[in-house]
This record gives structure tokens, sequence and C-alpha cells, in this order.
């Protein structure tokens, strides 16, 4: 009762602060999933980092076209290729009131660095020497070699500013936050809803147009799309490829669709067996057919990729060119054989009921490698368990959606080095390293372009993962909502721009 009498008291005040005739600006965003916390240098999933999208700033951050833009740092300068100087905006405050400074930034940064934190970020910035605060508002990085991708990788939620004080206060900030952004969390009840109310000192002139942003959790995808055609949402991110093209039929509604970079993925535990044997591995990729599970789990809504999301077009091979990536069943039972098991064998892919789960992926996967005679059990677990099973390394197999990058660097580098912040296939291959290695010390695109080749056709020979598709992102909303643009990422900061 208390609490119901707080809320309450906090609704009069507010509705007494606004000017006669005003009326609160609300958005009711649907969302599939719970976020699994909210700490920017720990959190992974999707789910959670859309909250973050709207509570924390970086140094620098993408715009809608996935530009490098200023974020916190106003400016920088790189005298040269191991030195970078941030200038940072005055007088930007924290949702506690404090003033951010020099020394949240030397902090954050220092904080991902730390291996206790296990953040997965760490690998975006792991070549990074030293912090220096020279001023209050300017920030020396030096970088122990030159690193191609240090720029993109702190536009990654991962590498998020936040306060010293709130998490020297709080230990982790997975149940509270402590940011910059253009809305600060007021109200979270578990898998019902987050509300999130304007940040009234945001350093963004006149933003964010809205008062109020909700979250709401609803499961179904059905469920989503009625709600946003009886008003109850405002915007939904849809996914399930029947339920966007219902919606694109309803003449009241606006579909927004763009190509993703982020990357649907089947990879092993490659510890296990028989994943520990790579001719197992190129005969499950021998097996697959991306399109034809574009087709029955997207609904055609998506593109094939290999190791670099496809969306990267300076970078990404032509599957064509990627052994391993054009189905042969024959040559699958073969390699099948040579390993010990002309007869198949048995193993379960993880996955959970909802887009990021991959449940209906899965699914077309365990139809596809039954004509090898792979049988496939689908461990379809509920999402917090879905989580902590990825953390834990602990599947044979798992059916996944990676945050991509048009950096190569920033995805390969954290997913498959062999101390890869999110390297979940516990895969170790020298080669492979050196590669990486060597890519992200080069800074010239001539330089890096042959490295790239030579490793995208090296991940598709040793195949730890297979890279299946980049979904496009979808979002589905009444046509009260303008000025909302889409980031190939699906990151959700221009929510700060609608207007309703």
């Amino acid at each position: 009762m208390k609490k119901i009498l707080h809320v309450t008291i906090a609704f009069v005040l507010v509705a007494l602060a606004m000017p006669l005739g005003a009326q609160e600006k609300t958005l009711i965003i649907g969302v599939d999933q719970e976020a699994i916390g909210l700490d920017p240098h720990i959190v992974t999933s999707f789910s959670s980092h859309r909250r973050v999208d709207l509570l924390y700033n970086k140094l620098v951050r993408h715009d809608e076209n996935l530009k490098i833009v200023p974020d916190l740092a106003e400016s920088w300068d790189v005298p040269d290729n191991t030195t970078y100087i941030f200038n940072l905006r005055k007088g930007v405050k924290f949702h506690n009131g404090k003033e951010m400074t020099s020394e949240d930034v030397v902090f954050s940064l220092n904080r991902i660095l730390d291996p206790k934190t296990a953040a997965p970020g760490r690998s975006y910035i792991a070549s990074i020497k030293s912090i220096e605060a020279l001023s209050p508002y300017r920030v020396k990085v030096t970088l122990s070699a030159p690193l191609a991708s240090f720029l993109e990788g702190l536009t990654s939620n991962n590498c998020a500013i936040v306060s010293k004080a709130a998490v020297e206060q709080n230990g982790n900030l997975q149940k509270v936050e402590a940011g910059t952004g253009p809305f600060m969390l007021k109200e979270w009840i578990p898998d019902n809803s987050m509300t999130l109310v304007k940040n009234p000192d945001y350093f963004e002139k006149d933003l964010p147009y809205l008062d109020k942003v909700i979250f709401r959790v609803i499961p179904e995808q059905a469920s989503l799309l009625a709600g946003v055609k009886a008003g109850t949402i405002d915007i939904a991110q849809i996914n399930d490829g029947s339920t966007v093209l219902l919606a694109k039929r309803d003449s009241n509604l606006v579909v927004m669709q763009k190509p993703g970079i982020n990357v649907r993925t089947f990879g092993f535990n490659v510890t296990r067996k028989p994943f520990d044997d790579v001719r197992v591995r190129d005969a499950l990729s021998l097996a697959i057919d991306r399109n034809e599970i574009i087709a029955a789990a997207e609904f055609g809504m998506a593109q094939p990729t290999g190791p670099i999301p496809v969306g990267a077009t300076q970078w990404a091979l032509p599957l064509n060119k990627l052994p391993y990536y054009t189905p042969d069943l024959a040559k699958a039972k073969s390699l099948l054989a040579q390993a010990g098991f002309p007869n198949g064998f048995s193993f379960k892919i993880v996955c959970s009921n909802s887009f990021e789960g991959g449940l209906s992926v899965a699914q077309v996967v365990q139809n596809q490698l039954k004509k090898i005679g792979v049988n496939a059990d689908l461990e379809v677990v509920e999402w917090g368990n879905y989580i902590d099973r990825w953390v834990k390394r602990d599947f044979d197999s798992m059916v996944e959606l990676r945050g991509g990058s048009g950096e190569p660097d920033r995805f390969l580098y954290r997913t498959l080095y062999s101390t890869g912040g999110v390297n979940n296939f516990l895969f170790k291959d020298a080669d492979v390293d050196k590669l990486l290695d060597k890519g992200r010390e080069l800074t010239t695109f001539a330089e890096r372009k042959p490295v790239y080749d030579s490793l995208q056709i090296a991940l598709a020979e040793k195949a730890p993962v297979i890279f299946l598709y980049c979904p496009f992102e979808t979002h589905v909303m009444n046509k009260t909502i303008k000025g909302f643009k889409q980031i190939g990422d699906g990151s959700l900061y221009f929510i700060t721009e609608i207007q309703k």
C-alpha cells in the first residue's frame, strides 16, 4: 500500500508541475522478453541493451547510418595511431545529479578492463596501455599498439560511461542505473514493465521530446501486433515473419524495416565430443541451407551471411567463396564417416522460445541435419536459463543472435579470439589468433582487407560456429509516431527524437 501511495503522490506532483493544459507525452514500447540486468559493462542480451540505449551514453555513438558521431565526447584528437585525446562535454549530469567528468571516464574504462568485471567490452579496448585525466574535461588514452577498431568499439553499450560514485555505492548496476542518458529509471516490475522518465538535464538541447517511456513485456508476437493495432502499444519490435506480413497488410500501421548487422549463429562447444573434430563441424556446415532457414524462420526477411555481416559489403566475402558454406549432403556424410560416425550421432541444441533464443531456427536446423543422419534434440529453456547456459558455456550447441558490426575486428576478435570476451565456443586456434591480431594492428583498408579475407576462409574451414544470416530490423508502429530512426544494430537511441 505504501508503494502505491508513493507512486500516486509522485504522479500528482508531476501533474501539478506541468503547465496548464499540457499533456504528458508517453510512449509504450512492446517487447517480447525481459531485460537481464541493466549494468552496461556486464549485460549481453539484446533485451538489456535496448533499455541501456536510453539510460546511458558512451564517448561516441552511431548515427542512423552507423557513422561514428560525438556523444559524451564532443570531439577527439588522434595525434598518432596509438593516442586518443577525448574532449568531454561540460555540464553533463548523471541521473543522481553529479556532474560527469574525466574521473568517471577513467573509472569506467578501467572497470571494463578489470578482469574481475568480466566485461564483454573488454576485448574492444584491451590494447589500452594507460588512461589519464588531463583535466576535468579531457582524457588521454594511450594504446599499446595501433587498433583500427578502437573508436568503433567505444560505440558499444558495453563501453558506456557510468558514475563512479554509484558503482562504489551499489557494487554492480544490474538492478539500478547510473547513467547520463535521455531517460531515467523510475520503476521496474520484473516480467511486466519498466518505466523510464525524461531526464530534465539531458545535454542534447530540447531532447527527449517524450516525458515517459514504458517497456511492456509481451512474449507473444501476435499479441504485440494486437496491442499496436488496438493502440495500447505505440511501437513494437516484431521479429516473427508471419506477424510482420500481417502488419504490412494493415493500412493503419507503419512498418519500418532496415537490413541489420546482427548475426544469427549456430555454434558448438568445441571442447565437447564430437565437436572437437573439425570434420564433424564441417559436415554440419555442409548440411545447412541458409535460404531454407530464412524462408521458414524469417519469411524471407533476412540476408544469408558468412563470418562478417553481409551488410559490411566492403569486408564480407560472397558465400560461394567460403568453404563448406554451399550445401552438399554427400560430402557431409563422407566427412561424418571419416570422423567415425557413418550412421550419424545425437546431440542437443540449446534454444529459447523467443526471437533472440532462436527456437524456430533450431527447428529448421534440426530437420536439415536429419538428412545426413544426425539427430538434434532441442533443449528449449526459459530466457533466464538460456542466458545462464550461455554465460557458463553449458551446451553442446546453441542457436544465438549475436551483436554484429560493420567493423570486422570489433565483431570477430571478441567472438573467436582464444581469450575473446564472448568466445562461448571455447575455440582456440593459433592461426586464427594471428590473423585477428594482425587485422587489428593494421590501420589502412588496403592492408587489412587481405587479412580478413583469409580469416573468413579460415573460420569457414574450422567452423567453431556456423554463421547463418542477418535478420532485418523491423519496427511496427501506429501513425502518430514521428521522428523515429532505425539503426542497423537494433539500438533504440532515436526514441529520444520521437514526437507524438
